[in-house]
């Protein structure tokens, strides 16, 4: 519950769960004066759509603050109670919240997405709609109708009751919550019994594995493979035993299986099948999936499988100073690397963006060079273009022992020389499929690709390029989500595990044709599964509870060699002009002069077409704007949205024109925008525009943006407190998710030189400044020369 007092002219009326303004004069208005209540189920609603209007409008006073409200994304617990007979069958769907339990036709549809903690009036659980919605839709596959009043879902006739029990019933019971009642589970004990396949698996050596398959019903009777395969063939899921019972199989699972090993590519021994160590979390992941069967294999093939899985936690290498920085799913994401460096498995750290895959990779090189891990060579990362400078500023950050050495510009070639000596190499696609003769000639320890959907097309030269370099290790980044992006997939696992996806004319036959023509569930579910044990994809969801609230990070690009010279040239005239101005009439007179050249140095690194230059070409004008659509293409392929702000209008403008050219929609707003609360209004409701383009200016009080969950400030402002003012614009009540905030920096210039001085003097100028003149103004002699370094 709330209470709001509300001051001045403006005047509110809550009804219809909405605040609305009345311009009421004299007596009217003091009528409205008074307490207004908000229920529990109303205060979010109210403390993210309308508290933030009402602070905006005048001065409101509160026993309370906004950000004492906690938001918990909750999952739910699907529960089943299915009554009647084998005739007749019904089942009650529930899904079960802390202290809260939804009836699916009964109250699914009151109190909206939000669920008061009762033990906590300050915290608010987020049902999971779509999970709710996803359960609803397997009870209605499987073939049940409804809901009917009371909520009551119902199936009739023996076949599809028999076949209900065949092909759902064990899947559904290992998932989720599901009870018969008495009557209901005594009858299907008595007339129905399950044919289930035993798995066998013998150790046969470090990395093959022998694997045996029978078939018996849960009363003992046994049956052969081709017992089961005319079973099969005939599309019936049930048979009757020699007892009169009715022995049911789940067909669909044991067809599944069948394309299993097909995806394992065993050799056929006598009485079964052998089958590399590679596989052995892909079907051990398939088996636990497809139903509860009887499978026995020895420890070395279940640690494996369990590792490979994410079940068994490997050991965490030596971390040295790291050791008191990583966080623990951090630590599990070094241990998981150096587990398949260990195995000689190849795979993709797939973390969603902000999460420190840069970081844990660096961890574990640094423990193969430099702790006793036995590296064999150099490592060798390579990135797209923009992200070489991130990667050696974090090289620098965090660990500074190991010999960087980074292959780029018109100097390298000079430089191979050194590669031998070096710990860590790193450089670019573009540079690295120039350069492929030079780095034939090196074996290298571990290859890393970073952003690594740039080798998606297995024909590209970058591709090409990449797989043709030499390395005892393989390993790919991405923070895209990879399991849908079927193309994707199979060139990466060329470069990291040729032949582990088979051949790329068998690729298309199983996988790609049915999955992206045929839209086919299962193919899709086959390839998730023999992807997962070689990909680790963690969400901040996941990792919440390790994660501050809001994670602020700098990016960082080098200019380009037509921005440099244009940098170059314009600080040096710069410097003379101030010199010259300073010497003749002071410091003081020369604030404006020096703004001014502070202005367009900051310009020159955001984009040299700021500066309306003639015969300005714009593929060589902005670096920071190519980092900009690299990120930009992470953070949409991962689902996210974001806000992207900046100080100058036409920069906005100009990442306007780039958007368009990517077919990429967008929101805009700056201080020329009319209708400010309907395009705000667009972005928050339409998950299909996942950029907000916003003037640093127009983005301060009264926006509530809690559709994106990630923000860029395109260029640094003096002043942190009004970043931290446009960042918070999406981190606020009614966020469930971690915000993200990127800070886009160019290396060795004014804009790294501004980082500097806020991180200095962050309280003095948090508390004390508003402006470029208020900030010139206080420079001192010592720091203007700093900036102009």
């Amino acid at each position: 519950q709330g209470t709001l007092v509300s001051s001045g002219k403006a005047r509110w009326i809550y009804s219809e769960r909405k605040f609305r303004r009345l311009q009421l004069p004299g007596v009217a208005a003091k009528l409205l004066e008074g307490a207004v209540r908000i229920g529990r189920d109303e205060a979010p609603i109210f403390l993210s759509r309308d508290w933030p209007e009402l602070v905006s409008s005048g001065k409101v006073e509160s026993d309370f603050k906004v950000e004492d409200f906690r938001v918990t994304e909750a999952g739910p617990e699907v529960r089943l109670q299915l009554t009647g007979g084998l005739a007749i069958l019904q089942g009650q769907l529930q899904f079960g919240y802390p202290d809260h339990v939804i009836t699916v036709g009964v109250n699914d549809g009151a109190g909206g997405m939000w669920i008061p903690n009762r033990k906590d009036v300050m915290e608010y659980f987020v049902r999971d709609l779509t999970a709710e919605q996803e359960a609803k839709g397997r009870l209605l596959r499987a073939g049940f109708e409804g809901p009917q009043t009371g909520g009551i879902f119902h199936m009739k006739g023996q076949e599809q009751v028999i076949t209900f029990f065949a092909r759902h019933f064990a899947r559904l019971q290992s998932e989720w919550v599901v009870k018969l009642e008495e009557r209901l589970e005594k009858s299907a004990a008595q007339n129905i019994e399950r044919i289930e396949p035993l798995l066998e698996v013998r150790g046969s050596g470090e990395q093959w594995f022998d694997l045996q398959i029978g078939y018996r019903s849960s009363g003992g009777e046994q049956f052969s493979s081709a017992d089961i395969q005319r079973l099969l063939r005939s599309g019936q899921s049930h048979t009757r035993l020699k007892n009169g019972r009715i022995a049911v199989i789940d067909t669909g699972a044991v067809e599944e299986l069948q394309e299993v090993l097909l995806d394992c590519a065993p050799e056929q021994r006598q009485g079964g099948y052998r089958i590399s160590s590679t596989h052995a979390g892909f079907f051990t992941g398939a088996v636990k999936e497809l139903g509860a069967w009887k499978f026995d294999a020895p420890q070395q093939w279940r640690e494996r499988a369990g590792m490979q899985r994410g079940e068994i936690k490997p050991q965490v290498p030596a971390l040295g100073k790291l050791d008191g920085l990583l966080r623990e799913y951090q630590k599990e994401g070094v241990a998981w690397l150096a587990f398949l460096r260990q195995n000689r498995f190849g795979g993709i750290l797939a973390d969603e963006m902000g999460l420190g895959k840069t970081l844990q990779t660096l961890a574990l090189l640094q423990s193969n060079h430099l702790f006793g891990n036995g590296a064999r060579g150099p490592s060798l990362v390579i990135c797209p273009t923009s992200l070489v400078q991130n990667w050696e500023a974090e090289a620098k950050r965090f660990v500074p022992e190991l010999r960087t050495l980074v292959l780029q510009g018109s100097n390298r070639q000079s430089r191979f020389s050194e590669v031998e000596k070096a710990h860590l190499v790193i450089t670019s696609y573009g540079l690295v499929r120039r350069d492929a003769e030079e780095y034939r000639k090196v074996e290298f320890d571990t290859v890393v690709l970073d952003e690594a959907q740039h080798i998606k097309n297995r024909q590209t030269q970058n591709a090409q390029a990449v797989k043709m370099i030499r390395a005892g290790h393989r390993l790919a980044l991405t923070g895209t989500p990879l399991e849908n992006s079927v193309l994707d997939l199979w060139s990466m696992f060329d470069f990291l595990m040729p032949g582990y996806l088979g051949s790329a004319k068998d690729f298309k036959e199983r996988y790609e044709v049915p999955i992206t023509r045929d839209k086919n569930v299962e193919a899709q579910k086959r390839l998730s599964r023999r992807v997962k044990p070689f990909l680790l994809r963690r969400l901040k969801k996941d990792v919440a509870r390790e994660l501050p609230d809001k994670i602020e990070q700098i990016a960082y690009c080098e200019l380009t060699e037509a921005q440099r010279g244009l940098y170059q040239q314009m600080l040096e005239t710069g410097r003379e002009q101030i010199s010259d101005s300073v010497r003749s009439q002071g410091i003081q007179k020369s604030r404006l002069l020096i703004l001014n050249v502070l202005l367009r140095l900051r310009q020159i690194c955001c984009d040299m077409r700021l500066l309306n230059l003639e015969k300005v070409e714009a593929e060589n004008s902005s670096a920071k704007l190519e980092l900009f659509n690299e990120l930009l293409q992470e953070i949409i392929d991962g689902g996210h949205r974001v806000l992207v702000f900046s100080q100058f209008v036409r920069m906005l403008k100009l990442i306007e024109e780039s958007l368009k050219e990517q077919e990429v929609r967008y929101s805009y707003l700056d201080g020329s925008t009319s209708n400010r609360a309907a395009v705000v209004n667009e972005f928050q409701t339409s998950r299909e525009i996942p950029v907000f383009l916003i003037s640093l200016k127009a983005g301060g009080v009264g926006l509530n943006l809690t559709a994106a969950d990630t923000v860029v400030h395109f260029d640094p402002w003096w002043n942190p407190a009004v970043e931290d003012q446009a960042t918070d614009r999406a981190h606020r009540i009614g966020q469930t998710r971690v915000v993200t905030s990127y800070k886009l920096i160019t290396r060795g210039t004014v804009e790294e030189k501004i980082v500097s001085l806020q991180n200095r003097k962050r309280e003095i100028i948090r508390g004390t400044l508003g402006s470029e003149e208020e900030f010139a103004a206080g420079l001192s002699w010592e720091e203007l020369e700093e900036l102009l370094g």
